[in-house]
């Protein structure tokens, strides 16, 4: 097991130093790359709260008093920690998930609620798996037909669960300011991501795309998501002076639209061969993606706190583009624009 733990620290040191040897001028982007690394190595964890893939809003976990401690995948090495627990045709990501978890000498779960949407029948092996280890587990059920008018109001229910789930969990009594606060705090994080994906810089040498999906997936492994969003804005600056040393330079690489699952740290092998190969990344399209896109109006902010968290819900699924829908139309419909909106960029 030693050795395997030692393979999987080696991971994560290539990819970063990769990605740190091809970015050095950003000094920003070292709080990133630590990020990453603690989230994936850092030993002394106990969470609180578990949420599996990227498929609840975390403005309610963080409402009910905890930080949300994603996992939404693990190193090569991990899936070997699963390889008993699960049937073989389990998808690897999923098994990735699983090894994680059950990492020998890994991070302490015994005390964690684990959220698990149930997007996929992966996702239920893992459910079971964990639930016969005698783990604490909460489940999503995503319904997976939005047009059934009972859809939105069993998903409604099924938050309402699990915030109540969660507020039991953390001993913290949620209450409607709590949540309203939550909802800010996750808002900025995503204008500041927001903004980031919006840019477009002139010269492949200011950063490169596998630097890009790391800081892109770095929201999902944060201690705090309002440093995060300090952190981000100051790389942004970082990036629009670079662009002003490039002006006279442009990035003529032939640009390509990345469209499926997401890329995983440290699971880079995609973007660093798109990156070898000559091609550029303009845009990534994945689930997670589509969630950065979520901000609410103020109909949503209205009534107490259950109708509060219903309009979180309300508005959550039907941005929701995970594989638990028979027909993904939204995700279609955002692979569609963003190719269109793609093919109008000035690069």
């Amino acid at each position: 097991m030693k050795n395997n733990n030692n393979t999987a620290r080696k991971e994560y040191y290539d990819v970063l130093n990769r990605i740190w040897k091809s970015n050095r001028e950003l000094s920003e982007l070292k709080y990133f790359l630590d990020t990453a690394y603690e989230h994936s190595d850092n030993k002394d964890r106990s969470p609180k709260v578990v949420i599996l893939g990227t498929n609840v809003p975390e403005e309610l976990i963080i409402a009910a008093g905890a930080k949300p401690y994603w996992i939404t995948g693990g190193s090569l090495t991990a899936i070997s920690w699963s390889d008993d627990l699960v049937p073989r045709d389990t998808d690897p990501l999923s098994r990735s998930i699983l090894g994680f978890i059950n990492e020998p000498n890994g991070v302490d779960f015994s005390q964690s609620l684990f959220i698990i949407p149930l997007t996929c029948d992966s996702m239920r092996k893992i459910a079971y798996q964990l639930k016969a280890e005698g783990r604490k587990i909460c489940i999503v059920d995503i319904p997976p037909d939005k047009k059934d008018k009972h859809s939105s109001e069993m998903f409604k229910r099924q938050l309402l669960e699990m915030t109540r789930a969660v507020s039991k969990h953390t001993g913290t009594h949620i209450t409607r300011r709590s949540v309203l606060n939550a909802v800010k705090q996750v808002s900025d994080a995503r204008r500041s991501l927001h903004s980031f994906n919006n840019i477009y810089p002139n010269n492949k040498k200011i950063i490169t795309d596998s630097a890009k999906a790391l800081v892109r997936s770095s929201y999902y492994m944060t201690d705090s998501l309002s440093d995060w969003s300090v952190h981000l804005e100051r790389l942004i600056n970082e990036i629009e002076l670079q662009n002003d040393k490039y002006t006279a330079e442009y990035d003529n690489r032939p640009k390509i639209v990345l469209a499926g699952s997401p890329i995983v740290f440290p699971n880079y092998k995609i973007p660093f061969l798109i990156e070898d190969i000559g091609l550029s990344i303009s845009d990534a399209v994945d689930p997670s993606e589509l969630k950065a896109q979520i901000f609410y109006n103020r109909k949503a902010f209205r009534g107490g706190l259950e109708k509060l968290i219903c309009n979180i819900a309300d508005v959550y699924y039907s941005f929701n583009a995970s594989c638990a829908f028979v027909k993904n139309d939204v995700f279609y419909e955002y692979i569609v624009n963003t190719i269109r909106q793609s093919g109008r960029k000035s690069f």
